[in-house]
């Protein structure tokens, strides 16, 4: 029973994986400096740009990005959850040292441009808004690590993305996907895939050449079948099946094959 316990508290930590980002990136900063240069209004982050690491205006009733961000020239990460914004300044692409940035529950329907010259972004988290796809100019942030565009309307996904070679973990999940791309296989660094809660019916039967691959999450889907020869998968962790269309028998089959793969279905 501890072992079967233990196992679902693995399953659960992981998938809430993408929402627990902001705060173990500000926990690291505090344990390296105490906390120093974390700031959570303007007023206070105004009284010394050069101090400002970390800037979360979080549920503040911003329309739009305040203009005296442009001299915080040492921003590593920005938080703006939970405003009214729908584009960037491009004054934006000239915090040269911007690496992560969280732009969820806005009102983003189309990508800003300025945001794809953001050459040192590291993590991307732009939920809740109101995209419809995923652009070629994705491409042009070469050393992303982490995106999460889960609970938009995305419908396409621009074969470009599947260049980004460093990408560790993609949330696409409660989108408006009818179909996965095979192209998402050449994500060979890619350890973290969601897919949850989409239209797609099938996955692209060389996701079992994605080695390094240690969560794949299709719950809620259309799914009907898995891809043969899922024992390639020595990587895989947790595999999520909750409410998909894959019949019992499937399932049974897929965990004597794959035993050393936590299965949620």
């Amino acid at each position: 029973m501890g072992k079967l316990c233990n196992s679902h508290v693995a399953m659960v930590r992981s998938f809430v994986f993408f929402n627990i980002l902001l705060l173990l990136s500000l926990k690291a900063y505090a344990q390296d400096e105490a906390g120093e240069g974390i700031y959570y209004t303007m007023v206070e982050a105004k009284l010394d740009p050069s101090k400002v690491r970390v800037l979360i205006l979080e549920n503040q009733n911003y329309f739009e990005l305040p203009t005296e961000i442009a001299s915080f020239f040492n921003l590593e990460m920005l938080s703006m959850k939970g405003n009214h914004i729908s584009d960037l300044p491009s004054f934006i692409s000239s915090l040269n040292l911007l690496h992560e940035l969280n732009l969820s529950e806005n009102l983003f329907s189309t990508w800003p441009k300025d945001l794809f010259k953001i050459s040192s972004m590291r993590t991307l988290t732009i939920t809740d808004n109101q995209l419809t796809t995923i652009p070629d100019s994705l491409l042009n942030l070469k050393h992303l690590f982490r995106l999460n565009v889960s609970h938009n309307k995305i419908s396409s996904i621009s074969s470009y993305i599947f260049k980004l070679k460093e990408l560790n973990a993609l949330n696409l999940s409660h989108n408006n996907l009818h179909t996965i791309p095979d192209g998402i296989c050449l994500l060979n660094s890619l350890h973290y895939l969601y897919l949850s809660e989409n239209e797609f019916d099938h996955i692209p039967s060389c996701v079992v050449d994605m080695v390094e691959l240690s969560l794949l999450d299709v719950s809620r889907t259309n799914v009907v079948v898995l891809p043969h020869h899922m024992v390639k998968m020595k990587s895989l962790k947790l595999l999520n099946l909750r409410e998909t269309k894959i019949h019992k028998a499937e399932v049974e089959k897929i965990k004597k094959e794959i035993p050393y793969v936590i299965i949620d279905n």
